[in-house]
């Protein structure tokens, strides 16, 4: 029996019926050319085993019903059949019919009466392709852990095998990054660290707040300063998923020509995409929208070399110009990484604890919405594999990550990586957002556009 971390019962305790706290990752994969006829059932079958190599798959709580009373428990009436979900799309496969099924399965919230991950095989998918959706409670495993999960199932060779004689592994576990809920548990921990980090917070606060008076619109934001727009709105249980990829080499390419980064680019390019879809729906606000997006920051007096942080950008959907946009969002993220880069990690913590403790509290109090957005959407960018990977055999073609959506926050943005493509995964509520589904064929344009923009600017 293991008692719930602090975290652990925060994400179950923030969950509701029409907002589930699963974090997901949709796979597409090519069939090896020597598959036999009983390879997908085969691959479901071992999949069904997966507890014996993760731990964390191997238990469920005891008292769901009441979480200040709940344990972690061994899972002794574990039945793979209530995890491995096995389908078969209606030929001709189209990634339409693929994206529906998905979209329902990411809807439906894990059954708390039993171990909190599910793995869905689908077949039918053209040229020989099939795919896996696997969701797993935020309560066992962040979204960085997920992505090492998933990774971890993958081999670089498509000779190697599935091998579950190897043992457990805690991969995944929610121990690598500081808590929020453990430190706002447990308030004596690290009284010092957080006495001496005031003076730096105070700093960087006074600092933003003299940019918002001064009306400077190319700096990083103040936390609940961003305007109110259809995606922060209350939701209902429907979700909808976009998928888009975007070549990486050219991306990075591109970065290099203007001096940014990757994410610098991504941003403009989301930017450009959601300017045009609120103009649409005539709900484009006159100061743009804001991204929060977790960064890790690279520090020489920490001792573990690299601390997170959160960084709140404008995506300048209030810029016309996809180049000037672009240089607008380097100004600003250039500046922010170099004032968190600025201060201890500890302060570096604190400032994302104290930007995401009023959210928690507003969330679980169900007030998400009455108070302006801390930011209007969540963009994060998660590097995958250079390599080619292989699952059984099987190639893995592309990799998309889906992550949480809850009131006040209704549209998540995360990009993974993998060989030379970049996988796009947008989550929402598509009830208060219309149309939203054309933002992947908006992306890609806004890509075509600022490409455009600055190959012409570097000749």
């Amino acid at each position: 029996m293991e008692k719930l971390s602090s975290q652990d019962a925060g994400f179950l305790k923030l969950e509701s019926p029409h907002c589930p706290f699963h974090v997901a990752g949709l796979m597409i994969l090519k069939m090896p050319a020597d598959a036999p006829r009983n390879y997908l059932r085969r691959l479901s079958t071992l999949c069904g085993r997966l507890p014996e190599q993760w731990p964390i798959f191997a238990k469920k709580l005891d008292n769901p019903e009441d979480l200040s009373k709940a344990r972690w428990i061994a899972a002794e009436d574990y039945i793979p059949e209530r995890h491995i979900f096995h389908y078969a799309l209606p030929q001709p496969g189209k990634m339409d019919d693929l994206l529906q099924l998905v979209t329902r399965a990411h809807e439906r919230p894990l059954d708390r009466s039993r171990p909190l991950w599910e793995f869905h095989l689908i077949e039918g998918l053209p040229r020989d392709r099939f795919a896996i959706y696997c969701k797993v409670h935020h309560a066992l495993v962040d979204g960085v852990g997920a992505m090492k999960m998933i990774q971890s199932m993958f081999s670089d060779s498509a000779e190697t095998r599935i091998d579950l004689s190897t043992g457990g592994s805690d991969i995944g576990h929610h121990h690598e990054h500081r808590s929020l809920f453990d430190g706002l548990g447990d308030i004596r921990r690290g009284i010092l660290k957080q006495y001496r980090a005031i003076p730096e917070l105070s700093s960087l606060f006074a600092h933003m707040g003299a940019d918002a008076l001064l009306g400077k619109s190319d700096a990083m934001r103040l936390p609940f300063t961003s305007p109110r727009t259809l995606f922060n709105t209350e939701l209902d249980s429907r979700r909808s998923i976009v998928l888009c990829d975007l070549p990486l080499n050219k991306v990075r390419n591109m970065a290099h020509r203007v001096n940014g980064s990757i994410n610098d680019v991504l941003l403009a390019v989301c930017g450009g995409a959601l300017r045009e879809y609120l103009l649409d729906q005539d709900a484009l606000p006159r100061s743009s929208l804001v991204a929060g997006m977790p960064v890790s920051l690279k520090s020489n007096e920490d001792d573990v070399g690299n601390k997170l942080s959160y960084i709140m950008t404008p995506f300048f959907t209030n810029e016309p110009d996809p180049l000037r946009r672009l240089q607008r969002i380097i100004k600003v993220t250039r500046s922010a990484k170099s004032q968190l880069g600025r201060i201890s990690a500890t302060a570096s913590q604190d400032y994302y604890a104290l930007i995401m403790a009023p959210t928690i509290l507003l969330t679980v109090t169900g007030n998400a919405t009455r108070v302006r957005p801390a930011t209007n959407a969540i963009f994060s960018n998660v590097p995958g594999s250079p390599d080619k990977l292989f699952l059984e055999g099987a190639e893995l073609e592309a990799l998309y990550p889906l992550s949480i959506v809850t009131d006040g926050m209704g549209l998540n943005i995360t990009v993974v990586s993998h060989v030379n493509k970049l996988c796009f995964a947008i989550s929402s509520c598509p009830t208060e957002q219309p149309g939203v589904e054309t933002l992947g064929k908006r992306l890609k344009q806004h890509y075509r556009e600022l490409s455009a923009a600055v190959y012409s600017q570097s000749k």
